[in-house]
């Protein structure tokens, strides 16, 4: 067994802005080195990017730095070529000048073309390659977004229902689609962007040290004070990122509580209502945005004027270097140059500009880091809880021929102080429909939930021709188990798809006996498209009686020795219902069937009839042996049989 928390036990804490352990720098670490697990899949092509970068990048700058000091001293100055800078573009020794003799006008612009022509052809080979690299790049980073998302939805899906009844939608569905991109985030900010930007940093320091050490120095004493500067500013922003992003899904969860409630919401002409408290809550998120934003502009700002006071000390040492026409070290002599110049000054100004800016960039890094580790630390939320219902050590899979099941003495609370069944035992047989009947809250769909293994019972077992349920593995259970839900609920495909949703492998006629056993053949054969009937966002083309059937037609497909039917024809007229009841009668006559249902006319010919009051059995039987006992059956048929007939003499006045 895990020790991650059960998804019960964290249900509190998620999207509270968890503890203050969660916005500590450990954390953040922490994230990281789990986070490169995720590259485990795709590290050969990382590798690979990481190889082409440098080369790229090497080759670029070896090139461009004596093209760049060409250009500075020989074109504009007048310089001659050194013969590194000569052999470079190709040209004879007679452009590398005799003492301090000048180059001439038509020299100089010979100079100048082949610098063109040079220049140009490194841009021509370097231009696709770069960008198949950064295309290569984007491959890589949406692959791995991919399969966190797969692996996030994966992980919603197992979570126990008490869970998602606990938890909005919409604060899911933020954390699969935008904390879940940071993963890609994390790739640039802890490999890609800092590596290269390192890179760049020492290559820097590197060359100005050639120049003068003294300067390099300069550039490696910006370290201590941008580290300050991340020290105390990364907390802060880690508050105000975290914040940001929970007021954010909150209003994602109030945008998609709208549309989903749009029917009720113009019924009540509750628009202007509803848009106040939307317009409330992302005012509220605005305001947290701005102020995260806030914190990461000022930490900006402030790692810029750091980088332009070190460069501006640094230029105005080299500046006075370059007047006086100091000596360079002597290791440089072998290029050429044995004094500071103009061509020298600018180098200098380059590769300074270019270390201290990659300084620049590497806490900026970290500062989008500081996001990044808040997104990452929402998704890990999720991914560490533990199912409330899973598969025990030893669970074998759920075969063979099922011959009946046991409730015995069930107890099962939904919350510490609301039991939602006390006591519960009966027994179903193959072959029989028991009937589940009793008010509102009685705990008729928490019954049917354990058999389902949605949830487990604190007391007591469930038992399959005498073996606890828990002792087979959840997917097998629920592989054996067909159920008719009394939400209805259909996706926006046709409705061949739909019925085939539980067992897309069905054939077309096993899919049209399906729909005459739920006496839905008539309808969908009257719709112009038949089965191939586009059915809309959650089956909106249908009515509610006809989307019913079509989940039991779904749920007859399964062809499963256990049939569920929760409150099945609740939406059907009479004579539908005497015919849905009818042909499942027929069809399940080697099945076990549980219908749970208000409308106690359906239940008449059931073969055991379960009353429930209070999450309690108060009796069981057949129709007829519960109405002459004249208990709690009875008055709930006396009570029906009155409500009908007053319904009826309101109607006939």
């Amino acid at each position: 067994m895990s020790s991650n928390p059960s998804d019960v036990e964290t249900l509190a804490s998620l999207g509270t802005g968890g503890t203050d352990d969660r916005l500590s720098f450990a954390l953040v670490l922490q994230l990281f080195r789990r986070s490169t697990t995720l590259l485990v899949p795709v590290r050969k092509h990382m590798a690979l990017l990481f190889l082409g970068f440098s080369v790229a990048g090497v080759a670029g700058a070896l090139i461009a730095a004596p093209l760049g000091i060409a250009f500075s001293n020989s074109v504009l100055v007048g310089q001659p070529l050194t013969g590194l800078e000569a052999s470079l573009l190709g040209l004879g020794t007679e452009y590398l000048g005799v003492g301090t003799e000048a180059l001439s006008s038509e020299f100089r612009m010979d100079v100048a073309y082949r610098i063109l022509l040079v220049g140009g052809l490194m841009i021509a080979v370097l231009t696709p390659s770069l960008m198949g690299l950064y295309y290569y790049l984007v491959w890589i980073l949406q692959r791995v977004n991919q399969v966190l998302r797969v692996r996030m939805l994966e992980q919603l899906q197992r979570l126990s229902l008490r869970f998602h009844s606990g938890s909005r939608v919409g604060d899911a569905i933020y954390r699969m689609v935008q904390d879940s991109s940071m993963v890609t985030k994390l790739i640039e900010v802890l490999f890609i962007q800092p590596v290269m930007a390192l890179g760049r940093h020492l290559f820097g320091v590197a060359f100005v040290a050639l120049i003068d050490w003294r300067l390099a120095l300069g550039l490696i004493a910006c370290w201590p004070i941008y580290l300050a500067l991340g020290y105390y500013s990364s907390r802060p922003m880690r508050v105000g990122f975290r914040r940001a992003r929970e007021t954010t899904s909150d209003v994602t969860s109030r945008i998609q509580e709208n549309l989903s409630a749009i029917r009720v919401i113009k019924a009540y002409g509750a628009e202007a209502v509803m848009a106040e408290h939307f317009e409330k809550e992302s005012r509220t998120a605005f305001d947290a945005a701005f102020e995260a934003r806030y914190r990461f502009a000022i930490f900006n700002v402030s790692v810029f004027w750091i980088t332009g006071i070190a460069f501006a000390l640094a230029g105005g040492f080299a500046a006075s270097r370059a007047i006086s026409e100091a000596p360079l070290p002597a290791v440089l002599a072998i290029t050429g140059y044995a004094a500071w110049n103009f061509g020298v000054f600018n180098l200098f100004k380059e590769r300074f500009s270019d270390g201290v800016g990659a300084l620049r960039s590497i806490f900026r890094i970290w500062a989008n880091a500081q996001n990044v580790a808040i997104g990452l630390d929402r998704v890990y939320e999720l991914l560490d809880l533990e199912p409330e219902v899973q598969d025990a050590a030893d669970a074998v899979p759920l075969t063979g021929v099922i011959s009946g099941v046991r409730f015995e003495d069930l107890h099962f609370r939904y919350q510490a102080d609301r039991p939602a069944l006390e006591g519960i035992s009966f027994e179903a047989q193959v072959g029989q429909i028991t009937a589940l009947v009793g008010p509102t809250g009685s705990g008729k769909t928490t019954l049917v939930s354990l058999l389902l293994r949605l949830y487990d019972p604190q007391q007591g077992s469930v038992r399959i021709d005498g073996e606890d349920l828990r002792r087979f593995t959840v997917a097998s259970v629920r592989d054996r188990v067909a159920i008719a839900l009394q939400e209805n609920w259909l996706s926006g495909a046709t409705i061949r798809e739909n019925i085939r949703y539980a067992r897309p492998s069905a054939t077309d006629e096993e899919v049209r006996e399906a729909a005459r056993v739920a006496a839905a053949d008539d309808f969908i054969e009257a719709l112009p498209d038949q089965y191939e009937t586009m059915l809309g966002e959650r089956g909106a083309k249908l009515s509610t009686g006809q989307r019913q059937r079509i989940s039991i037609a779904r749920a007859v497909l399964k062809n499963t020795p256990i049939l569920i039917l929760d409150e099945p024809t609740a939406s059907l007229d009479a004579a539908t219902e005497a015919r849905v009841l009818s042909n499942l009668a027929r069809w399940g006559q080697d099945r076990m069937i549980f219908l749970i249902t208000h409308r106690l006319g359906s239940v008449r010919n059931a073969d055991n009839i379960v009353v429930l009051e209070e999450g309690r059995v108060r009796e069981s039987g057949s129709h007829s042996e519960l109405m002459n006992r004249h208990a709690a059956y009875r008055r709930l048929v006396d009570h029906e049989v009155g409500a009908n007939a007053r319904a009826a003499a309101g109607a006939a006045s």
